[in-house]
């Protein structure tokens, strides 16, 4: 395979001679190519056209071969390209490298506790740059760093503004915010949190605003569900998603990759930053929101994670906090009752788990249906056994269940073997409407 390499100018010439005569889609057929590399070799992106493709633009344009001798600066083959390459990456990713050692530490960017986002971006834009990406004016307004720069989108050189905190204040809002994050963070290069829970939606949408960001309701809904479900919110977006479990996911995000590479700074360098927090039960709330679980069965709290690096620094810190027993191979277990309802309780917003501690703890809150389905079954057959309830239903962890219901006195047991009837408390429960 060869490839020719034209004079910047000529090759320009060429393209905007073709996108008068064919529109995107039809050029991308006659030539072959996708329709970004079209845009790229117009604008000198792409140095060198393979030399079959250059055939097809000789013929449509009738170029001349005095024409293409004038403008030819060189044929190249396959192994020169490859050869080019190489030496081209290895100096990108040396330069590259560099770059990130002159990233200013974690310790140089806390001060009186707030993050200086502004020095660390001012390092990390010799990355942008390098790139894609070119910034071309930047402004700073009070506390906001306010960009414009210029990046390719669906194939075509585009104006965006951005806007940065310049500081951002170590506060408990911050604190929390960041654990959740952690935890649910959105893909891509948006900021933001993907979760079903109205309180944490509309908590991140006020988190996101006060970094200066607009926000945006997206809705991921399985393709396997007919109706819209009505969530209490406003729904900018709806994707329909195949193989998605369960029937949906809401995400809220800023589409900002900048802030995004700076929250995954600070993910790099976890462990030092927790050690920084001055309230790091309260990234621990955060995070027990977005990836923890109370079983009602075994009375443990959970935090879920796989990622092992991760699980390293926060078996640490838990453990400092006296919130650490063991690792499960998913999950970060305690069950250190007290330290668990002083430090971790106070500073969640979850409701659904809010009401599982209420439960367990403090006689209040609500069953959830699994557990009110079968107090209803015990009430229309009182006096069964527990084998005999179990056979009922094909449902692991039956009996942690009897016992929970048992223990909260929603029904009582007689007899040998133990026959099972429901309670007063149990029948207001199965009574009660509209939680």
């Amino acid at each position: 395979m060869k490839r020719i390499v034209l004079d910047k100018k000529f090759q320009k010439y060429l393209f905007e001679k073709l996108l008068k005569k064919f529109d995107q889609d039809k050029l991308t057929k006659k030539l072959g190519v996708n329709s970004a590399s079209i845009y790229h070799m117009k604008n000198g992106r792409i140095n060198s056209i393979d030399l079959r493709v250059f055939g097809k633009i000789q013929k449509i344009l009738g170029v001349t071969q005095e024409e293409v001798a004038s403008n030819t600066i060189k044929i190249i083959s396959r192994d020169e390209i490859l050869k080019g390459l190489a030496i081209g990456r290895s100096v990108r990713t040396e330069q590259l490298k560099k770059w990130r050692r002159e990233i200013p530490s974690l310790e140089d960017l806390v001060e009186d506790e707030r993050l200086n986002l502004e020095k660390w971006f001012y390092s990390y834009r010799k990355l942008m740059d390098f790139g894609s990406r070119q910034i071309i004016d930047i402004k700073k307004q009070n506390n906001r760093l306010i960009m414009t720069y210029t990046n390719y989108s669906n194939g075509r050189k585009k104006r965006f503004t951005n806007t940065l905190p310049r500081k951002i204040s170590i506060d408990k809002r911050f604190q929390y915010f960041f654990g959740l994050w952690c935890g649910d963070k959105a893909g891509g290069g948006r900021i933001g949190v993907a979760n079903k829970a109205i309180e944490i939606n509309l908590l991140t949408e006020r988190h996101l605003e006060n970094l200066y960001q607009k926000p945006v309701f997206q809705m991921l809904l399985s393709s396997n569900e007919k109706k819209i479900p009505d969530v209490g919110l406003k729904v900018d977006e709806i994707v329909r998603v195949k193989n998605m479990p369960g029937d949906y996911v809401m995400v809220i995000f800023a589409v900002n990759s900048i802030l995004k590479s700076f929250f995954n700074y600070l993910l790099e360098n976890l462990d030092k930053f927790l050690s920084t927090l001055p309230n790091k039960e309260l990234f621990f709330a955060g995070l027990f929101d977005a990836e923890g679980n109370v079983s009602l069965e075994d009375r443990y709290f959970r935090w879920s994670c796989k990622n092992m690096k991760e699980v390293e620094i926060y078996k640490k810190h838990l453990s400092d906090l006296g919130l650490f027993k063991r690792y499960d191979g998913s999950s970060l277990i305690t069950d250190n009752r007290e330290a668990f309802l002083s430090k971790i309780y106070p500073n969640i917003i979850n409701k659904a788990k809010i009401n599982r501690i209420n439960l367990l703890f403090f006689d209040d809150g609500y069953l959830e249906d699994r557990f009110k389905s079968i107090l209803i079954c015990i009430n229309d057959n009182p006096g069964r056994t527990v084998q005999e309830i179990n056979n009922m239903f094909s449902r692991k962890k039956m009996w942690p269940q009897l016992k929970f219901l048992h223990g909260c006195e929603y029904l009582r047991k007689e007899g040998y073997p133990m026959k099972l009837y429901i309670t007063n408390k149990g029948l207001q429960e199965i009574g009660r409407e509209g939680r």
